[in-house]
């Protein structure tokens, strides 16, 4: 790496070091109220809303959403009975014709990926993400579905309403989000050009020790406690995360059957060479999601995609200390302006 970029480096963590540490000051009632209101007005996608232009200013503020010469958009869409909160960011000037759907994992939202959705703008890239039904400030049972197809019906609702027209469009998903995004892409290939896969939920760490204990606890227990691990090396963000009020604090069990589910129809029958091709990255460290079996089976059903494994990278590569997280941008930027096939 450059001596300029290492500057650069240290110069972006200083800012978002300080923008991190400036909003713990933030009146933290102010802010549920603001977010509050949001939920409770609902306003349509893309519509102008003066009346919240107070609350959206404070959510973006302080999820460090805001930026220049960025023309910004938010709003719901209706999924069957849910509304989807959507954010599209667009990069003014030297802005490329085209899109980059972001997708955030379990227990977390899109407005925690503020630094990926920077790097994708200073790249040129359009920006569109939303919250997982039951996460952020969208609706639904909290934190739960009875089947992950749900998401999957959620994201084909922002694609035709959000989306549609817009190609190229390309896929950026983590950990849940990924595997949503792949599941989606299996039944309609011509919806993304390319396809990057951060850590995907492909199965949980120490799976099959956790399927005993889920049944074992499902008739008494509904609910989890959610425990906040190390899953960075980035303590500011590891801080912030835990102060956030839009994280969720409780993993009901019927998720970890849906979960369950969807592995188990994974690997029924045979496994069929897909000519599908992503970029998949894992962190060595993740204790997540289960790695090496996430790469063994992917190798296996996607031959042709493209894997690596980064050293001393924990789940939240997007959230990481600033050198993995560069090198992980890095990956990102070369496989996003490749041709297909190199």
């Amino acid at each position: 790496m450059a001596a300029d970029d290492g500057n650069l480096l240290r110069l972006q963590d200083r800012k978002y070091i300080r923008a991190e540490a400036n909003s713990f000051f933030m009146d933290m009632d102010m802010l549920k109220q603001s977010l509050n209101r949001i939920r409770s007005m609902s306003p349509a996608f893309a519509e102008e809303q003066p009346e919240l232009a107070e609350a959206i200013a404070e959510y973006r503020a302080f999820y460090h959403l805001s930026a220049n010469q960025c023309t910004y958009q938010c709003g719901y869409i209706r999924a069957g009975e849910q509304r989807i909160f959507v954010q599209r960011f667009i990069p003014e000037g030297k802005r490329k014709q085209e899109t980059v759907l972001l997708l955030h994992g379990y227990l977390d939202h899109l407005g925690s990926l503020s630094k990926t959705i920077h790097f994708l703008m200073e790249q040129g890239y359009t920006v569109v993400g939303f919250d997982l039904r039951g996460h952020g400030l969208s609706t639904g049972d909290r934190a739960t579905v009875k089947q992950f197809r749900e998401y999957e019906d959620d994201l084909h609702c922002v694609y035709e309403q959000v989306l549609a027209g817009r190609q190229p469009v390309h896929l950026l998903g983590h950990s849940t989000g990924a595997t949503v995004g792949l599941h989606y892409w299996q039944r309609r290939r011509a919806a993304f050009e390319k396809v990057i896969l951060i850590a995907p939920l492909l199965r949980p760490f120490m799976w099959r020790l956790s399927t005993i204990g889920l049944a074992l606890g499902k008739r008494y227990i509904k609910k989890l406690k959610r425990v906040f691990t190390k899953n960075s090396e980035d303590q500011a963000y590891l801080s912030f995360t835990k102060s956030d009020p839009l994280q969720e604090r409780e993993l009901p069990l019927d998720w970890l059957m849906a979960l369950k589910q969807m592995i188990d129809g994974e690997n029924e029958g045979q496994p069929v060479k897909e000519a599908l091709a992503f970029l998949l990255i894992q962190g060595d460290r993740d204790r997540t999601v289960d790695g090496r079996y996430g790469r063994s089976w992917a190798i296996t059903h996607y031959p042709k995609s493209t894997y690596v494994l980064m050293d001393g990278g924990r789940h939240q590569l997007l959230n990481e200390e600033a050198v993995i997280r560069t090198q992980t941008f890095r990956l990102i930027e070369h496989y996003l302006r490749s041709k297909q096939g190199e």
